[in-house]
């Protein structure tokens, strides 16, 4: 029974897309957690410490799959938040400390809803391909059907000579 229920998840796994994975990373992640806050609260130190370690292998997937290259300044930010999360999990086993383990909840719930609201404009963008936005970018190249939009930034390049 338990390899039908491994195949199960593998072929589940399969079918997410990268977003829906990295929600199952993070609620796997502050379900771990809650586990490891119910057995320390119980004096039961060595469950604790297992479900610990079940989310700290959680934050460090998390951590490792960041793509510096694409996500840039967002890609840093989340490591400097990553590795803080997993050296609070560390210390929260060594000390057994239930305040460690609700921020770093804390923390995971922050960027578990960040995530899903990204999640949530996605849907909305294909359910909704015709968005306020695109309507914008089409009207101002109807306006300025000569050349193409150029962003802010480039704006301030463009030399004018007589």
């Amino acid at each position: 029974m338990k390899t039908g229920c491994k195949t199960y998840e593998t072929i589940n796994t399969m079918s997410m897309s990268q977003l829906d994975l990295i929600l199952a990373v993070y609620g796997g992640a502050i379900g771990y957690l809650e586990q490891a806050k119910k057995a320390f609260g119980e004096s039961d130190f060595n469950s604790g410490r297992m479900a610990c370690d079940r989310a700290r292998k959680c934050v460090v997937h998390l951590y490792t799959t960041l793509d510096m290259d694409r996500g840039k300044e967002i890609a840093r930010h989340l490591g400097h938040l990553y590795a803080y999360m997993i050296e609070q999990i560390d210390l929260a086993v060594a000390s057994k400390s239930l305040q460690r383990i609700d921020d770093v909840i804390g923390v995971l719930n922050t960027l578990k809803e960040g995530w899903e609201a990204l999640k949530g404009n996605q849907e909305k963008t294909t359910a909704e391909p015709d968005q306020p936005q695109v309507r914008v970018q089409e009207e101002l190249l109807e306006a300025n059907p000569s050349g193409p939009l150029m962003p802010p930034s480039e704006r301030n390049h463009i030399t004018v000579s007589g």
